[in-house]
């Protein structure tokens, strides 16, 4: 059991390390019109409602694994799930957590021995609760490991240019 976990920690270390270098040496595709957006299904909410924001991607080739870091208020706004999308396969879940506290959803995924996803697809969705009046951005964040809070390989380990639309969902009473 400890070998498994030991494993997957590696495994994880290695991806992230391999998009982290990937990102930094600037080894990318020309610029392609993609464009990865945050749609919300509604944008006010009252209190203890909730609702569903989408993470999308739009005209994309060649995608087989993402890593997203986004930041909410999370005085306005709490997580309470998070939900893989149709548009690639999530056979290695590298992060899907979320920290109501700091406010901060952490999500990466790989698919593995099947064809890259084309088009236009979901690549998430997360489940707000709204806690309080007021007004929540949901912004691609910035890590270590993502400069743009967001990063897209194609199916030779090079990243993918996007563009990124962040969200804004409003609470009232």
């Amino acid at each position: 059991m400890e070998t498994a976990a030991a494993h997957n920690r590696l495994a994880s270390r290695i991806w992230r390390a391999g998009l982290s270098a990937i990102f930094m040496l600037g080894m990318s595709c020309a610029p392609s019109g993609s464009v990865v957006k945050v749609e919300s299904s509604v944008s006010v909410l009252q209190v203890d409602d909730t609702a569903v924001a989408s993470v999308k991607v739009e005209n994309i080739a060649d995608l087989i694994a993402f890593e997203a870091h986004l930041a909410f208020d999370p005085n306005v706004l709490e997580v309470t799930e998070l939900i893989a999308g149709s548009f690639i396969k999530p056979d290695f879940i590298v992060q899907n957590t979320f920290d109501n506290a700091a406010g901060t959803i952490d999500y990466a995924i790989a698919q593995i021995d099947r064809p890259p996803a084309n088009g236009d697809g979901t690549l998430f969705e997360i489940v707000f609760r709204a806690k309080a009046k007021g007004q929540s951005p949901i912004n691609f964040r910035e890590t270590q490991a993502a400069l743009m809070g967001m990063l897209l390989s194609d199916s030779t380990g090079k990243a993918i240019q996007v563009s990124l639309v962040n969200a804004n969902i409003d609470v009232s009473e």
